[in-house]
């Protein structure tokens, strides 16, 4: 070995390494969180605004970050590396005025290991810790997603009307 140079140990593909994940709190993966998801929810954004997507993502963001009780957990393999996260939120609801947890985001960059449900369960878990009454979260008509909640006890309960000005 040459002076000065170390080989670099590579890791698995975290294809091979997701199947042992963990759960844990997600603070310390903020940007990681918030890399990811900026380039997810991009693929389907319905508003083109080209290169001000990332300063109007954070905008937003930042908004929500502003009002109610926020966590996120993530997904990690054995390695410490980002796997998924979900980002919930605890805010008095504006109907039934009792506190309500809202999912703002999930995300998986593996499928199908249970990721995403184990994500799901530690969230509503926490909300049930902090008083939380009941679980809201707004998904696409068209996203696959949708049956994935129904299968986990998700009912609809109110339908979002838009119309273009």
């Amino acid at each position: 070995m040459l002076w000065g140079r170390k080989k670099k140990t590579e890791l698995p593909p975290i294809e091979e390494t997701a199947k042992n994940f963990k759960i844990t709190e997600g603070e310390d993966y903020l940007d990681e969180i918030f890399e990811y998801d900026l380039a997810v929810s991009r693929e389907f954004s319905r508003a083109d605004l080209g290169d001000e997507y990332t300063s109007a993502y954070y905008r937003v963001i930042n908004r929500l970050l502003a009002h109610g009780e926020h966590k996120f957990f993530v997904a990690v393999d054995p390695y410490g590396r980002y796997l998924g996260h979900v980002w919930i939120c605890i805010m008095e609801d504006t109907v039934d005025f009792v506190p309500t947890a809202y999912i703002f985001d999930i995300e998986t960059k593996v499928h199908s290991l249970g990721i995403g449900s184990a994500l799901l369960k530690k969230a509503e878990e926490w909300a049930r810790e902090k008083g939380a009454s009941k679980v809201s979260l707004r998904v696409e008509i068209n996203n696959p997603a949708l049956d994935w909640y129904k299968k986990r006890g998700y009912l609809e309960r109110a339908f979002i009307l838009e119309k273009e000005l």
